[in-house]
């Protein structure tokens, strides 16, 4: 045979027979017996290691038993110190010698002094008490140490538990009626130390009287100053902070319904006039344009501050305010301020989101002042102003007018009416956004009429479709003849008869009859001829016909 090694198939019979038969799946199996080995040999390893630690272990454990029973001669060695006879001590070790014979074996070894006690010895041991003590201690404190470093057979797991030094009992056992009521009036007053505590972190600042509330008044309406002002809005903000449970490092504090209802009303009353003394600015009726701060005035300067946080303490406590008598009197308070608003682009604009609101959704009085405040706040800013004022209050007039009945149909008119004001304003920036809203509203409609399912249906006639169309009705009928505005009649009309044609059945014989109101108002106030005659001979004939089968079938039946 050579020495290489060839295939089965390539050799003869005598070389197959003298062969070692060394095939591919012996190989294999030599591999599988390597692989059996190697585990074998780590298992062994893995349980010496364990035999070790085993060991180890059995060896702390009698060390630790060795350390006990050092530890018990040590206590009998200081029983022995004190002051007793020989006799009590030898009966205690007879004692001993019943109960616990291996433990006096052990001590025959070990302590052959403790059982041959004298009494003489006494004198000698009385005289070195205090220095054995010392050792002993000593002794304890080093064995606790070395017993703190044995490990249990679960060393893993963690460290071996300490016993705590005083066992716990049971509070009926070990502790008496009259010691859990001291630990609870310790607990109690542990609460009654802690609740100052609180208290003193919310209740930081001058107490704010009635006397100062009188001085601040008088001084305010004779001669108004930076400084009585200043003093008039902190006690203010920190009466809204107040009632609105925030903790604020404020200069006063307010305490009391009387006191708190003494500084709004100071404020109310007072600050408007008192500003417009203290800068030096005209007096104004309510339909005149209101004049702002200039920039370069002194006295603006010193107390830019503190109004801006005056107005935003009013924002806060209108938005806190439910009942509808305080909300009418913040909300003309605001509108003698609106001016001081405009300065300040941030609270303007929130001052703006909070008038719609209540434009939109208020009672009928509180909406009437709150769309003042936003006729004069467009009015004084109208390039910052007018743009955002008709995205909102169109989004908040579409979202109002979903649901009418004869209640709120005058206050969805009284919307209609002020927002088609606010947006002849600029009548381009009025066309711009009439464009868009109509263009929307004939896309829900040819959504409807090219797919005509229910969902469709149901987003054009509803009420706020409708309402929406006579909104943009209103608004050409108020502002012809207007070049700008007059090209959208058209597609506005287009709309209203789309909106009639959708499904001309009996059901929505009144949305027909809202649509022939719009189209008529339209027509007569921009004198362009809409052909209204033939949508209500519809009707006419609709009812004919359904009346005709009803008596057919009577007369059939």
């Amino acid at each position: 045979m050579s020495s290489k090694k060839r295939k089965m198939e390539e050799l003869s019979v005598d070389e197959f027979m003298l062969g070692d038969f060394d095939s591919d799946s012996d190989k294999e199996d030599t591999a599988v017996h390597q692989k059996q080995n190697q585990k074998k040999r780590k298992n062994e390893g893995l349980k010496k290691k364990e035999k070790q630690i085993a060991s180890k272990q059995q060896k702390k454990l009698q060390e630790a038993s060795v350390n006990q029973k050092q530890t018990k001669i040590s206590d009998l060695k200081n029983t022995s110190k004190t002051k007793k006879t020989s006799k009590t001590h030898t009966q205690s070790l007879e004692a001993l010698k019943d109960k616990d014979p291996e433990f006096y074996e052990f001590l025959k070894e070990e302590g052959k002094d403790l059982l041959a006690f004298n009494e003489s010895d006494d004198e000698d041991m009385s005289s070195d008490d205090e220095d054995q003590d010392d050792e002993v201690q000593d002794d304890d404190s080093d064995k606790e140490e070395d017993y703190d470093d044995i490990p249990t057979s679960s060393d893993e797991e963690g460290d071996l538990h300490q016993p705590p030094q005083e066992l716990e009992v049971a509070s009926d056992v070990s502790m008496s009626d009259e010691d859990e009521e001291e630990g609870a009036g310790e607990e109690d007053d542990k609460e009654e130390e802690d609740k100052p505590k609180k208290k003193e972190k919310k209740n930081k600042g001058m107490l704010v009287t009635s006397k100062m509330i009188k001085d601040w008044s008088d001084t305010v309406q004779k001669t108004p100053s930076a400084n009585v002002l200043k003093e008039m809005i902190s006690a203010f903000r920190a009466a809204v902070h107040q009632a609105g449970s925030e903790v604020e490092s404020s200069k006063y504090r307010v305490e009391g319904s009387a006191v708190y209802n003494a500084v709004i009303r100071m404020c109310l009353t007072l600050i408007p006039a008192a500003l417009l003394k203290h800068l030096g600015l005209p007096p104004l009726t309510d339909l005149q344009k209101p004049v702002l701060p200039s920039k370069s005035n002194t006295k603006w300067k010193k107390i830019r501050l503190e109004i801006k946080s005056y107005l935003a303490a009013v924002l806060q406590l209108l938005s806190e305010i439910t009942e509808t008598s305080m909300v009418n009197v913040m909300v003309k308070h605001v509108f003698k301020l609106v001016a001081y608003y405009v300065t300040f682009p941030k609270i303007a604009k929130a001052l703006l989101k909070k008038m719609t609101n209540l434009w939109s959704s208020a009672e009928e009085t509180t909406r009437v002042v709150a769309f003042l405040c936003i006729n004069r706040q467009v009015m004084i800013s109208q390039e910052t102003m007018l743009e955002p004022c008709i995205k909102q209050m169109y989004i908040a007039y579409v979202k109002n007018c979903k649901f009418t009945s004869p209640t709120t149909l005058p206050l969805i008119n009284f919307m209609q009416r002020s927002l088609v004001e606010i947006l002849t304003i600029d009548t381009v920036l009025g066309y711009q956004y009439a464009f868009i809203y109509i263009r929307q509203l004939a896309i829900h409609l040819r959504n409807a009429i090219t797919v005509k399912k229910k969902e469709n249906v149901q987003a054009v006639y509803n009420w706020q479709y409708i309402h929406c169309l006579a909104l943009w009705v209103r608004l050409m009928s108020a502002t012809y003849p207007s070049e700008v505005l007059q090209p959208l009649i058209y597609p506005l009309t287009q709309t209203i008869i789309g909106t009639i044609k959708l499904t001309p059945t009996a059901r929505y014989f009144p949305l027909r009859f809202h649509c022939i109101k719009m189209m008529n108002t339209l027509s007569e106030s921009t004198n362009t001829f809409i052909p209204v005659l033939p949508f209500l001979l519809e009707v006419y004939v609709l009812g004919i016909t359904s009346l005709k089968q009803k008596y057919q079938e009577k007369e059939n039946s």
